[in-house]
C-alpha cells in the first residue's frame, strides 16, 4: 500500500481539508474511495504539539475531509498539520 499523506498550513479553524488531486488518484489506484459521503480513515498530526486524531472521517462532495470541531480546536494555530489516509 502506498502511504497517501500531505501536510498543509492551519492558523485557523478549518472545517474542511482539501483533497489534492494527486492524493485522490494514489487512494483510487489502492482501492480507497474519496467521493462524496464516503468515510475514510485519518490520521491528523499537529506537527508542532505532536497531537494526533485517528477516526474514521466523511468525505464532502467538493473532495475535502469533514473535520469535527472538537478537532479543529486541536488544530488551530498549529502552523502545520499532517493528513494521512489510511483506509475506507
Amino acid at each position: 500500500m502506498k502511504l497517501l499523506e500531505w501536510e498543509v498550513s492551519e492558523d485557523t479553524y478549518q472545517e474542511q481539508i482539501n483533497i489534492p488531486k494527486k492524493v485522490r488518484d494514489m487512494a483510487a489506484d489502492e482501492g480507497i474511495h474519496t467521493e462524496n459521503k464516503d468515510k475514510v480513515v485519518v490520521r491528523l498530526t499537529n506537527l508542532t504539539t505532536g497531537e494526533e486524531y485517528l477516526n474514521r472521517l466523511s468525505i464532502t462532495g467538493t473532495h475535502q475531509i469533514y473535520v469535527p470541531t472538537e478537532i479543529q480546536k486541536m488544530l488551530e494555530g498549529s502552523g502545520k498539520i499532517r493528513i494521512r489516509i489510511c483506509g475506507n
